[in-house]
């Protein structure tokens, strides 16, 4: 097995869920780009070091994640490995331009679409993307699901240590009435709420949102029809915070919008219990539902606040993929 992008954020918590899922390892691979190299970690309790791409990469390993937090090193190195015996798993959306790849959310196999047995490309979805299909999956069940608005709040951590350390930094600096870092977001993100990056920036907010509907649309068009969505730059390290309006068909009562969302990875919080804030999932694999509010004016809309960790949600669900593969 190998992890591509394995110095990332994203690759350090796949290496720890793998670990605490005991997933059957015999070699553990990790590879980086140059600046990476020579980084000692450890798998299972023995030393590890990162290393750098080479053809054996890809013709000694038959499990290949690719788990950068940019889409260019996926996308310069996937030929090669696509070319070799390797399942692929993508952690990083970059084949999201490859029709043979599939996004997967195995725990929503039985009501998506379920991937052809031959296939063994396939991408891990946005981890707002997994939070808002299993909450359109759950609420079309009821039969009267008419749309979704949702407004999705991203996390620093979305771009990586660098992103990480621009917001500790401009946090510093700002506190000190000092010039502040723009190199990953070109806008200052601390004490700040962005619905876009300056026009330097690394990504844009915009390519995010097309990122996420894009795979709802490949998992679930009919659902992702109904959905409106927005993506904001929120001054946290960690976990997506989404506000998700509900509007049904006719009007429900709140406990029927509990019982249809609660289920597998989905902890639904109660009318007596406090919001979820992104301090509170850190570490969970579930998505954190709640509590779910019923709009004053509008008897048949819901307000869901919604919480996931958005490092942990995406390596648990590149490890469920893996360990369907593994049988």
């Amino acid at each position: 097995m190998a992890i591509l992008g394995g110095a990332s954020l994203k690759g350090k918590e796949l290496k720890e869920v793998l670990e605490e899922r005991l997933f059957p390892v015999k070699k553990l691979t990790l590879v980086d780009d140059d600046e990476a190299l020579g980084q000692l970690t450890d798998f299972e309790g023995e030393p590890a070091f990162i290393q750098r791409v080479a053809p054996e990469t890809f013709t000694e390993n038959d499990l290949v994640f690719f788990a950068s937090m940019a889409g260019a090193f996926t996308r310069a190195h996937w030929p090669q490995a696509a070319a070799g015996p390797a399942a692929l798993i993508d952690l990083s959306h970059a084949l999201l331009d490859v029709p043979e790849a599939v996004v997967r959310v195995p725990f929503l196999d039985e009501h998506l679409q379920p991937p052809a047995s031959a296939r063994r490309w396939f991408i891990v979805p946005h981890p707002a993307a997994i939070a808002l299909l299993t909450l359109l999956v759950r609420l079309q069940a009821t039969g009267r699901l008419r749309q979704v608005v949702a407004n999705v709040f991203e996390p620093v951590s979305e771009r990586g240590a660098g992103g990480l350390e621009e917001l500790q930094e401009q946090t510093v600096r700002l506190l000190s009435f000092k010039e502040f870092p723009r190199a990953v977001f070109d806008a200052q993100v601390a004490f700040n709420l962005l619905p876009r990056y300056g026009a330097e920036s690394r990504v844009h907010l915009e390519e995010v949102e097309d990122t996420i509907r894009r795979e709802i649309e490949r998992c679930a068009p009919a659902l992702a029809d109904r959905l409106a969505l927005r993506v904001l730059q929120a001054p946290v390290f960690h976990a997506h915070c989404l506000s998700v309006f509900v509007e049904m068909e006719s009007s429900l009562e709140v406990s029927a919008v509990e019982a249809a969302l609660r289920g597998e990875r989905v902890a639904v919080l109660g009318a007596g219990e406090a919001p979820a804030a992104p301090v509170d999932v850190a570490g969970r694999d579930d998505i954190v539902v709640g509590p779910v509010l019923r709009d004053q004016k509008r008897p048949a809309t819901f307000w869901l606040w919604t919480v996931v960790d958005n490092l942990r949600l995406t390596a648990r669900t590149a490890v469920d993929i893996a360990e369907t593969l593994a049988g």
